[in-house]
C-alpha cells in the first residue's frame, strides 16, 4: 500500500513538473516571436490643409520591418478623439465634425513585408466639395495579420499595430479660438529639489486645430530677469485642453519670492495670450549649516565678548 502511494506521488510531481516546464516553453516562444515584431514608421505626424472638392492630397509614410520574420500588413482608416490632457487619442467608430477617415484611402492597402525592409505607403485624403471647413483628424492603423492558429491568444500575441496622427485643416469659415485654462508653478513652495517646474494648459474652443508657441520668463523678487524658457509646442485639438509641463533646469543658487509670466502666440492672427504665477524659493538644506554656523559664532562672541575685548586691547598695545 505505501509503496502503491509513493508510486502515485512520485507520478503526481513528473506530471506537474513536465506541465510547469512546458508552460514556460511555450510563454519563452510566445515572447521571442512577440520581440521578433518590430515595426517603426515614419513620419508619426501628418498636418496638410485642403481646400473642398480640389485635387486628391497624398503623402507617403514609410513602414519598416525590423524583425525576423515576413510579416503581413493590412491598413485600416479610422477616426480618432483626443483623449486626456496629454496629447493621447482614441480610435473611434463614431463620425462627428471633425471625422476624416471616410476621405481616405492608402495605397498598397495590404502586402507581405519582407525581414529588414521598408516599404512604402501612400495616403490620399479626397475632401469632398461639402467638406466642412475646420479641422479633420484620423489615423491609418498598420496592423500586423495574425497567421492561421488553432490557439487563437497565442496569435495575438504576436500581432502589432502602429498608426500615424493625420490633421486636415479645411478652408472655408474657421473659427480660431484658444485660451489659457490655467498657468502655475506645480508647487507654490520650493527648496532645493531641480528642476522647478511649470504646468500650462490651453484649451481649444474653435474649430481647428491650433499649436501655439510661446516663452516663460522668471523674474526674482526684485523685478529682475532671471531666465527665458521656451514652451514646447504641441497641437490643440478642438474641444479639448493640452497639459505642457516646462521645467525651470537650472535655478542655481534661487532664493526669495519669484514670478513666472508665460506668453502665448497662436492662429493666423498672431493672438497674443498671457497669464502669470508666483512662487517661493527656500533651500533651507543649503542655508541650515550656514545659519548654524552664525548662530555659533555669534553664541560665542556674546559668552566671550569681554576675553575678546582684553584680547583686543593687548593685541592694540593698550593694556
Amino acid at each position: 500500500m505505501t509503496t502503491r502511494l509513493s508510486f502515485r506521488w512520485v507520478l503526481s510531481i513528473s506530471v506537474l513538473s513536465m506541465a510547469l516546464i512546458s508552460f514556460v516553453l511555450i510563454r519563452q516562444v510566445l515572447a521571442q516571436q512577440a520581440d521578433a515584431i518590430t515595426l517603426s514608421l515614419s513620419p508619426q505626424i501628418i498636418n496638410v490643409s485642403a481646400n473642398p472638392g480640389e485635387d486628391t492630397i497624398s503623402n507617403v509614410v514609410r513602414l519598416t520591418n525590423g524583425g525576423d520574420t515576413p510579416l503581413e500588413i493590412e491598413t485600416v482608416p479610422k477616426n480618432i478623439t483626443p483623449s486626456g490632457e496629454e496629447g493621447a487619442v482614441d480610435l473611434t467608430e463614431e463620425q462627428t465634425t471633425y471625422s476624416l477617415a471616410e476621405w481616405i484611402s492608402v495605397e498598397p492597402s495590404k502586402i507581405n513585408l519582407a525581414p529588414q525592409t521598408t516599404q512604402d505607403f501612400v495616403i490620399n485624403i479626397d475632401v469632398p466639395a461639402d467638406g466642412e471647413p475646420g479641422g479633420h483628424f484620423g489615423t491609418v492603423v498598420f496592423k500586423t495579420v495574425p497567421p492561421e492558429s488553432t490557439d487563437g491568444a497565442a496569435a495575438a500575441l504576436v500581432s502589432q499595430e502602429i498608426a500615424p496622427v493625420i490633421l486636415v485643416s479645411v478652408a472655408g469659415d474657421i473659427t480660431e479660438e484658444l485660451n489659457i485654462a490655467s498657468f502655475k508653478s506645480e508647487k507654490s513652495f520650493w527648496s532645493n529639489e531641480k528642476p522647478i517646474t511649470f504646468e500650462t494648459r490651453t484649451e481649444n474652443t474653435g474649430s481647428i486645430h491650433l499649436k501655439p508657441t510661446g516663452t516663460i520668463t522668471i523674474k526674482n523678487m526684485f523685478g529682475k530677469e532671471v531666465t527665458t524658457i521656451p514652451l514646447e509646442e504641441k497641437n490643440v485639438l478642438p474641444d479639448s485642453i493640452r497639459r505642457v509641463v516646462t521645467e525651470w533646469s537650472d535655478p542655481g543658487f534661487a532664493i526669495g519670492r519669484y514670478t513666472a509670466d508665460l506668453s502665448l502666440v497662436y492662429g493666423e492672427k498672431d493672438v497674443i495670450l498671457t497669464s502669470s504665477t508666483s512662487f517661493t524659493v527656500v533651500p533651507w538644506q543649503t542655508l541650515i549649516p550656514y545659519t548654524l554656523i552664525a548662530i555659533a559664532a555669534v553664541y560665542l562672541l556674546i559668552k566671550f565678548r569681554s576675553r575678546v575685548g582684553n584680547a583686543i586691547k593687548v593685541l592694540a598695545g593698550k593694556n
